[in-house]
Protein backbone atom coordinates (compact mmCIF):
# COMPACT_ATOMS: atom_id res chain seq x y z
CA UNK A 1 0.00 0.00 0.00
CA UNK A 2 1.44 3.26 -1.15
CA UNK A 3 2.05 5.88 1.93
CA UNK A 4 1.93 9.13 0.75
CA UNK A 5 5.45 11.34 2.41
CA UNK A 6 5.21 15.15 2.15
CA UNK A 7 8.01 15.41 4.09
CA UNK A 8 9.63 17.20 1.30
CA UNK A 9 6.72 19.73 0.87
CA UNK A 10 6.32 20.56 4.24
CA UNK A 11 10.31 21.53 5.01
CA UNK A 12 10.72 23.49 1.54
CA UNK A 13 7.16 25.12 2.57
CA UNK A 14 7.79 26.16 5.87
CA UNK A 15 11.80 27.22 5.03
CA UNK A 16 10.32 29.14 2.30
CA UNK A 17 7.91 30.95 4.47
CA UNK A 18 10.28 31.47 7.35
CA UNK A 19 13.46 33.13 4.95
CA UNK A 20 10.62 35.41 3.53
CA UNK A 21 9.23 36.31 6.66
CA UNK A 22 12.37 37.12 8.11
CA UNK A 23 12.86 39.00 4.93
CA UNK A 24 9.92 40.95 5.44
CA UNK A 25 10.21 41.51 9.12
CA UNK A 26 13.52 43.20 8.16
CA UNK A 27 12.07 45.47 5.71
CA UNK A 28 9.09 46.71 8.04
CA UNK A 29 11.61 47.43 10.90
CA UNK A 30 13.72 49.52 8.33
CA UNK A 31 11.09 51.25 6.75
CA UNK A 32 7.84 50.99 8.64
CA UNK A 33 6.33 49.43 5.93
CA UNK A 34 6.14 46.39 3.76
CA UNK A 35 5.52 46.94 -0.20
CA UNK A 36 2.41 45.22 -2.05
CA UNK A 37 4.91 43.28 -4.10
CA UNK A 38 5.93 41.20 -1.16
CA UNK A 39 2.29 39.91 -0.32
CA UNK A 40 1.80 39.71 -3.96
CA UNK A 41 5.47 37.38 -4.11
CA UNK A 42 4.73 35.25 -1.25
CA UNK A 43 1.78 33.03 -2.00
CA UNK A 44 4.01 32.08 -5.37
CA UNK A 45 7.04 31.54 -3.52
CA UNK A 46 5.31 29.32 -1.55
CA UNK A 47 3.42 27.42 -4.60
CA UNK A 48 6.76 27.16 -6.12
CA UNK A 49 8.37 25.45 -2.71
CA UNK A 50 5.37 23.35 -2.54
CA UNK A 51 6.06 22.11 -6.51
CA UNK A 52 9.43 21.48 -5.76
CA UNK A 53 8.83 19.62 -2.43
CA UNK A 54 6.89 17.65 -4.56
CA UNK A 55 9.18 16.37 -6.97
CA UNK A 56 11.41 15.76 -4.26
CA UNK A 57 9.22 13.67 -2.39
CA UNK A 58 8.46 12.06 -5.92
CA UNK A 59 11.83 11.08 -6.46
CA UNK A 60 12.56 9.85 -2.69
CA UNK A 61 9.41 7.66 -3.04
CA UNK A 62 10.79 5.64 -6.23
CA UNK A 63 14.25 5.59 -5.53
CA UNK A 64 12.99 3.75 -2.13
CA UNK A 65 9.35 1.84 -3.12
CA UNK A 66 8.47 -0.24 -5.75
CA UNK A 67 6.53 1.31 -9.15
CA UNK A 68 4.01 -1.59 -9.42
CA UNK A 69 3.13 -2.57 -5.98
CA UNK A 70 4.28 0.51 -4.12
CA UNK A 71 6.46 -1.85 -1.07
CA UNK A 72 9.69 -1.34 -0.55
CA UNK A 73 12.49 -2.35 -3.54
CA UNK A 74 15.77 -4.11 -3.95
CA UNK A 75 17.85 -1.03 -3.60
CA UNK A 76 16.11 0.26 -0.29
CA UNK A 77 16.88 -3.35 1.17
CA UNK A 78 20.22 -3.30 0.28
CA UNK A 79 20.51 0.18 2.02
CA UNK A 80 18.44 -0.88 4.93
CA UNK A 81 20.14 -3.91 5.58
CA UNK A 82 23.35 -2.90 7.34
CA UNK A 83 21.59 -0.64 9.76
CA UNK A 84 19.31 -3.31 10.46
CA UNK A 85 21.98 -5.60 11.40
CA UNK A 86 23.89 -2.58 13.38
CA UNK A 87 20.97 -2.32 15.74
CA UNK A 88 20.43 -6.23 15.98
CA UNK A 89 23.99 -6.38 17.29
CA UNK A 90 23.88 -3.39 19.74
CA UNK A 91 20.73 -5.30 20.98
CA UNK A 92 22.23 -8.70 20.66
CA UNK A 93 19.11 -10.05 18.59
CA UNK A 94 18.96 -11.80 15.50
CA UNK A 95 17.38 -10.59 12.01
CA UNK A 96 15.15 -13.09 9.84
CA UNK A 97 14.97 -12.88 6.29
CA UNK A 98 12.32 -14.17 3.94
CA UNK A 99 12.66 -14.94 0.77
CA UNK A 100 9.06 -15.64 -1.23
CA UNK A 101 8.76 -16.73 -4.62
CA UNK A 102 5.25 -17.11 -6.58
CA UNK A 103 4.80 -20.68 -7.32
CA UNK A 104 3.31 -21.06 -11.22
CA UNK A 105 3.58 -17.14 -11.65
CA UNK A 106 4.37 -17.39 -15.45
CA UNK A 107 1.29 -20.26 -16.11
CA UNK A 108 -0.59 -17.59 -14.53
CA UNK A 109 1.15 -14.67 -16.58
CA UNK A 110 0.38 -16.67 -19.69
CA UNK A 111 -3.18 -17.65 -18.85
CA UNK A 112 -4.63 -14.50 -17.47
CA UNK A 113 -2.30 -12.00 -19.08
CA UNK A 114 0.44 -9.70 -17.53
CA UNK A 115 -2.67 -6.99 -16.49
CA UNK A 116 -3.75 -9.80 -14.30
CA UNK A 117 -0.37 -10.88 -13.10
CA UNK A 118 0.34 -7.54 -12.14
CA UNK A 119 -2.98 -7.14 -10.82
CA UNK A 120 -1.95 -10.09 -8.57
CA UNK A 121 1.25 -9.10 -7.44
CA UNK A 122 -0.07 -5.82 -5.60
CA UNK A 123 -2.59 -7.82 -4.26
CA UNK A 124 -0.09 -10.02 -2.84
CA UNK A 125 1.91 -7.37 -1.54
CA UNK A 126 -0.93 -5.85 -0.11
CA UNK A 127 -1.57 -9.39 2.37
CA UNK A 128 2.02 -9.88 2.77
CA UNK A 129 2.02 -6.43 4.57
CA UNK A 130 -0.88 -7.33 6.74
CA UNK A 131 1.11 -10.47 7.93
CA UNK A 132 3.96 -8.96 9.27
CA UNK A 133 4.61 -6.49 12.56
CA UNK A 134 5.28 -2.75 11.98
CA UNK A 135 8.99 -3.20 12.89
CA UNK A 136 9.10 -5.45 9.61
CA UNK A 137 10.00 -4.69 5.98
CA UNK A 138 8.24 -5.87 3.05
CA UNK A 139 9.89 -5.68 0.07
CA UNK A 140 9.96 -6.63 -4.30
CA UNK A 141 12.87 -8.29 -4.85
CA UNK A 142 12.04 -8.34 -8.73
CA UNK A 143 9.55 -10.08 -10.50
CA UNK A 144 7.40 -12.65 -8.54
CA UNK A 145 9.81 -12.67 -5.65
CA UNK A 146 9.62 -10.91 -2.68
CA UNK A 147 11.46 -10.07 0.91
CA UNK A 148 10.66 -9.38 4.47
CA UNK A 149 13.00 -8.60 7.28
CA UNK A 150 12.39 -9.09 10.38
CA UNK A 151 14.32 -7.34 13.03
CA UNK A 152 14.74 -7.91 16.80
CA UNK A 153 13.70 -12.15 16.25
CA UNK A 154 14.80 -13.70 19.32
CA UNK A 155 14.33 -17.15 18.51
CA UNK A 156 14.31 -19.83 15.19
CA UNK A 157 10.47 -20.30 16.18
CA UNK A 158 9.53 -16.93 15.55
CA UNK A 159 9.63 -17.16 12.04
CA UNK A 160 7.08 -19.82 12.32
CA UNK A 161 4.65 -17.85 13.20
CA UNK A 162 5.62 -15.14 10.48
CA UNK A 163 5.03 -17.58 8.11
CA UNK A 164 2.03 -18.73 9.42
CA UNK A 165 0.93 -15.50 9.57
CA UNK A 166 1.45 -15.04 5.82
CA UNK A 167 0.19 -18.48 5.02
CA UNK A 168 -3.24 -17.21 6.53
CA UNK A 169 -3.54 -14.44 4.92
CA UNK A 170 -2.08 -16.18 1.11
CA UNK A 171 -4.96 -18.14 1.60
CA UNK A 172 -7.10 -15.54 1.20
CA UNK A 173 -6.58 -14.84 -2.53
CA UNK A 174 -6.89 -18.21 -3.00
CA UNK A 175 -11.14 -18.00 -2.75
CA UNK A 176 -10.22 -15.74 -6.39
CA UNK A 177 -7.28 -17.55 -7.62
CA UNK A 178 -7.01 -21.12 -6.93
CA UNK A 179 -3.55 -21.82 -7.60
CA UNK A 180 -1.91 -19.38 -5.84
CA UNK A 181 1.29 -20.53 -3.84
CA UNK A 182 4.34 -19.59 -2.79
CA UNK A 183 7.60 -21.40 -1.92
CA UNK A 184 9.33 -19.63 1.22
CA UNK A 185 13.32 -20.00 2.42
CA UNK A 186 13.94 -18.29 5.34
CA UNK A 187 17.48 -17.41 6.68
CA UNK A 188 18.82 -15.90 9.88
CA UNK A 189 21.42 -13.69 10.84
CA UNK A 190 23.90 -14.30 12.41
CA UNK A 191 23.79 -17.94 12.85
CA UNK A 192 23.19 -18.80 8.95
CA UNK A 193 24.93 -15.43 7.44
CA UNK A 194 27.08 -11.99 8.37
CA UNK A 195 25.89 -10.38 5.12
CA UNK A 196 22.89 -9.86 2.59
CA UNK A 197 24.35 -11.80 -0.14
CA UNK A 198 25.47 -15.11 2.26
CA UNK A 199 22.22 -14.60 4.21
CA UNK A 200 19.63 -14.51 0.85
CA UNK A 201 21.63 -17.43 -0.62
CA UNK A 202 20.89 -19.79 2.26
CA UNK A 203 17.27 -18.48 1.94
CA UNK A 204 17.12 -19.23 -2.21
CA UNK A 205 18.48 -22.67 -1.18
CA UNK A 206 15.35 -23.39 0.80
CA UNK A 207 13.13 -21.70 -1.35
CA UNK A 208 14.25 -23.12 -4.02
CA UNK A 209 14.03 -27.33 -2.48
CA UNK A 210 10.41 -26.07 -1.16
CA UNK A 211 9.42 -25.30 -5.00
CA UNK A 212 11.17 -28.48 -5.96
CA UNK A 213 8.61 -30.23 -3.37
CA UNK A 214 5.33 -28.04 -4.77
CA UNK A 215 6.23 -29.67 -8.03
CA UNK A 216 6.60 -33.05 -7.29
Amino acid sequence: MRKVNFKGRIVTFFFVLGINSIYMAYYFIRDGFISWMEYLGLPVLLSLSWWFGKQYDRAKFYSEKDALTGIYNRRFIETIFLKIKMAADRKNHGVAILFIDINNFKTINDYFGHKEGDKLLRVISGQLERSVQNTDIVARWGGDEFIILSPCIMKKDTTHELMERMNHHLKMISSTHSEISVSVGTALYPAEGATLDELLRVADKKMYNMKIRHKA
